[in-house]
């Protein structure tokens, strides 16, 4: 099924959870699938992107390449210092990329984090694969679901740019994102989509050695999102005030 999938497209995204799987395995076996899978994605001339994310640049404003300003797992710095990936220059949402068509993602003008030119707009309109590792299923959002919000404009968001500094390039750098209206309320929530993409076998799902192993291709999950979002707007979140009203009301 892996080969069959994978086969269907040029890139490949990876996602990973592995914090449980460290706690209760050998790292060395960890390390070892993880090589394992790369080395067959490269053997079948993939492009591999991996993110490798800088959450706290609106806060210190700083970034470079290292590693140290990576915070989507190990597994991701590892990777990145084993094999030869290269990155984009983006500040905070930024993409670790590897294969024949690295340039492809290098070369894309990324003027919004999720937008129609991002990496992750590139990639649904390619109809790629992404792949979770150790993920949940049930509510992992694939960081597509910010691709959608934003194509559709949703009111509860709005642009802002953040921007700061590049050690490594010494030069001012900027990303400009459709963040969250933090007095709307309204908080995330792709459950009602993951259901549906779950229901209609969208996402597929086997074990390789030790890691549980998700697959998704990307522009499914976008249809699903946009026959949702025609329907309502507010289909991809929940209000966090009625929420918490509910909750209240129940031990009341």
């Amino acid at each position: 099924m892996f080969k069959k999938i994978i086969n269907k497209t040029d890139y490949i995204l990876i996602f990973s959870d592995l914090f449980e799987l460290f706690l209760k395995h050998d790292e060395n076996k960890i390390i070892l699938s993880l090589e394992e899978i790369i080395d067959f994605l490269i053997k079948k001339k993939k492009t591999i992107i991996l993110p490798t994310f800088n959450l706290n640049f609106p806060k210190t404003k700083k970034t470079s390449f290292s590693p140290e300003f990576i915070q989507t797992g190990f597994a991701n710095k590892y990777l990145i210092e084993k094999y030869d990936f290269k990155r984009t220059k983006k500040p905070m949402y930024n993409f670790a990329v590897l294969g024949p068509k690295y340039n492809s993602i290098l070369k894309l003008k990324q003027s919004t984090a999720w937008g129609e030119n991002s990496v992750i707009g590139h990639l649904v309109k390619k109809k790629s694969t992404a792949i979770g590792l150790n993920i949940n299923k049930k509510t992992f959002d694939w960081h597509v679901i910010h691709h959608c919000e934003e194509m559709f404009k949703v009111p509860y968001r709005y642009y802002k740019i953040f921007s700061g500094r590049n050690l490594d390039l010494n030069s001012k750098v900027y990303e400009k994102m459709y963040v969250r209206d933090l007095k709307s309320n309204y908080i995330r929530d792709g459950s009602k989509l993951n259901n549906i993409l779950i229901k209609k076998r969208r996402i597929k799902n086997f074990n390789y050695k030790i890691i549980n192993i998700s697959l998704l291709n990307l522009y499914d999950y976008y249809i699903e999102a946009e026959k949702l979002l025609r329907k309502n707007i507010y289909s991809l979140v929940k209000n966090e005030k009625k929420s918490w009203a509910i909750v209240n009301k129940k031990f009341s």
